[in-house]
């Protein structure tokens, strides 16, 4: 692969580009990875269709961004020999789980540099991924309301994002032989800045997820809830937001420092089942 035939395609004024003439199941040149670091960075979230690749060719891809996580809590759901690749299959057995905004794992210290999906079998209709960014949603707000979130943070916590307000979660890790109270029991909350400063590109985004978000920290209940409900509708602004249809093997990288995203669960009971890897982020706060 060479830049002349790497097609780089944006899908969204906001967000997200279309990969093009590359097969992620051969060793990438140093000039064809410049050039998607590039686009990673320049586009928040990217899409290589038709990639009919092996497990280990997708963590070999996926490795090229930093390390990958291994989440004790989803053990059950990964692929034997393969802890870091997440087995997400819903049918009518499995219903999906988490159907709303949200940027991944926010409740931990180091919340994940990017996820990765790779489709394999997908319904007839339905089951598309919105992404936001928070760029475009940082710098919507008007300079007053900048200033404002640029000096709070939220309090962010796994037993809020497992617990009873999101129970279809809580059903399919006790399914799965994993008791969700006792397992964050000691998980500490964490607290993120509402406003972080990308590390690479050095953009401002909004940074909230509001199934682990329990309040703004130094606030009354009520003025934090007011400002959270404000930020839960401000990321839905459609002009943030690229709607990604998906096609068998399209394989998706998300920047997690700069986006939401919500997996539409409008295809319950259809089967749909998809790869997934979290990439760490080595950079503190």
């Amino acid at each position: 692969m060479t830049n002349e035939t790497l097609r780089i395609e944006p899908l969204s004024p906001a967000l997200g580009a279309r990969i093009s003439g590359v097969d992620l199941s051969r060793e990438l040149e140093e000039e064809g990875w410049k050039a998607i670091e590039k686009a990673f960075h320049d586009h928040s979230v990217l899409i290589f269709p038709a990639q009919e690749i092996t497990v280990a060719q997708m963590k070999r891809f996926c490795q090229r961004f930093g390390e990958l996580l291994v989440h004790e809590h989803l053990l059950p759901f990964t692929l034997e020999g393969h802890p870091e690749c997440m087995r997400l299959h819903n049918d009518a057995q499995r219903p999906p789980g988490l159907n709303t905004w949200h940027t991944d794992n926010s409740g931990w210290a180091r919340p994940p540099l990017g996820t990765v999906l790779h489709s394999r079998i997908l319904p007839e209709l339905g089951g598309d991924t919105l992404f936001s960014s928070m760029y475009q949603a940082y710098e919507a707000l008007s300079p007053p309301m900048r200033e404002l979130f640029e000096r709070l943070g939220a309090v962010h916590d796994t037993r809020k994002a497992f617990g009873p307000d999101y129970a279809s979660l809580q059903r399919s890790l006790s399914k799965n032989g994993i008791d969700a109270d006792k397992h964050f029991a000691h998980h500490e909350p964490v607290e993120h800045p509402l406003v972080k400063t990308h590390p690479v590109t050095g953009r401002k985004a909004l940074y909230v997820s509001a199934p682990y978000v329990t309040h703004i920290r130094g606030l009354s209940k009520a003025e934090s809830q007011a400002l959270l409900d404000f930020l839960y509708r401000h990321i839905e602004t459609s002009e943030f937001i690229y709607r990604h249809r998906w096609s068998k093997n399209d394989l998706v990288i998300w920047d997690n420092r700069c986006t939401q995203h919500l997996a539409v669960a409008d295809y319950y009971p259809r089967e749909r089942l998809m790869y997934r890897m979290n990439i760490a982020d080595g950079a503190r706060n």
